[in-house]
């Protein structure tokens, strides 16, 4: 049986996977908006824009996307994302990271 900790575990990694593999599919073209990203995870009925601005200031932070515009402090709904090449590295699968595993 597992507890409400797991599966809210699973479900952000979950999450997170979603938005890699979402911005996998534009990793040679142009930069996906937070809205395009919010959007592709429509079918996770996420509670709101909040758990996803987390997941991509944690992926930034871990550097699988980065931030493309060139503004400091740019509104969220402004904002362009693109995969990195470690991204694309854990999207074709060829590295792992835990914290992204199911």
């Amino acid at each position: 049986m597992t507890t409400y900790d797991d599966m809210r575990a699973k479900m952000i990694k979950q999450a997170r996977r979603e938005i890699l593999t979402t911005l996998a599919l534009q990793f040679s073209g142009q930069s996906m908006s937070f809205e395009t990203v919010c959007s592709a995870l429509l079918h996770l009925e996420l509670p709101g824009e909040q758990p996803v601005m987390n997941d991509l200031t944690y992926l930034c932070e871990r550097g699988y996307v980065r931030w493309t515009n060139e503004r400091a402090m740019m509104p969220w709904k402004e904002r362009m994302y693109k995969l990195t090449a470690k991204g694309k590295d854990f999207c074709d699968r060829i590295v792992s990271d835990p914290a992204l595993e199911p």
